[in-house]
């Protein structure tokens, strides 16, 4: 069991050195205060789009839809603490720390507002925090399948298995897993190929499970400040995305965010589940496009 465990060591923190050699991350790397988080930043116009990826996910995730979007202005994904390419940054991992950081993060780079928010999933609650938070520089946002404040919390169970999974991560098991393609994941199959390599690359650190599990932790509390300070987006230009398969979520949960402005907009990704920018990239892409044309030039 020793010499398992040490050769499955070993494994991991050579594929690791590997790994930053043939994935290091594009765009650049940006200290918000002791640790780093990496930026990816295209295009050019304003406002400029801030891409906020949902829970554990990375700027690939994006990797459908930045491409169109930096076309008709400049667009910026980045790695929250702890995620793709991003240094692990303070716990606990909740909306108003994650906020903070966002907003270090574009001032130390220099990416000025105005800004289009669009946030999927977790990052759904995010962006909208933000908007509460900054309101002078939020002028618009898109909700891809976004996370709901009032929704059960996760399983405590579930939030252990994943510190687990961090430390089988330092002895190589989910990298092997995923090079083997034993990982039967019916969303990496949406990623395009070319990026298929980096996204298993990252999703095999330990870090990746320990954020994971610390997000998923603070879940709960990120919920609280939602409720508590970021419920009315005003006449702030919106659109609210929901997948529709396998099956929509709760008709009262869509009424209530496509609610949060009076200049919102609902649709239905029918042919989705919850990674629309995935799956269907151009509802997306679309949906950006229409909050630009409403508030663009500015």
């Amino acid at each position: 069991m020793v010499s398992l465990a040490g050769t499955g060591a070993l494994y991991q923190a050579l594929a690791t050195i590997i790994d930053r050699q043939h994935f290091p991350p594009v765009g650049q790397m940006v200290n918000v205060g002791g640790y780093k988080l990496h930026l990816d930043c295209t295009g050019t116009g304003s406002p400029t789009v801030i891409l906020e990826a949902g829970l554990a996910d990375t700027t690939l995730v994006w990797s459908k839809v930045q491409p169109a979007v930096s076309t008709f202005t400049r667009v910026c994904s980045y790695d929250r603490a702890g995620d793709g390419g991003s240094e692990v940054g303070q716990t606990p991992r909740t909306g108003k720390q994650i906020v903070t950081e966002l907003h270090t993060l574009l001032a130390k780079a220099h990416i000025a507002g105005p800004y289009i928010l669009v946030g999927h999933s977790l990052g759904g609650l995010y962006v909208r925090l933000y908007a509460s938070t900054y309101p002078q520089q939020v002028v618009g946002m898109v909700l891809v399948d976004p996370s709901y404040e009032n929704q059960p919390l996760p399983a405590a169970q579930d939030i252990q298995d994943h510190y687990f999974d961090r430390w089988l991560a330092l002895f190589g098991i989910p990298r092997l897993v995923l090079q083997l393609n034993l990982e039967h994941s019916s969303t990496l199959n949406e990623y395009a190929p070319a990026v298929l390599p980096a996204l298993k690359a990252y999703q095999a650190q330990p870090q990746f499970f320990r954020t994971y599990a610390d997000e998923l932790a603070a879940f709960g509390e990120t919920a609280h400040e939602v409720r508590t300070s970021a419920q009315s987006l005003g006449s702030l230009p919106l659109v609210v995305l929901f997948h529709a398969l396998p099956t929509p979520p709760g008709v009262s949960w869509q009424a209530a965010l496509a609610q949060l402005s009076s200049r919102s907009k609902l649709v239905i990704a029918s042919q989705s589940g919850h990674y629309i920018q995935l799956e269907q990239p151009n509802l997306v892409i679309a949906a950006i496009q229409q909050v630009f044309r409403e508030i663009a030039p500015v």
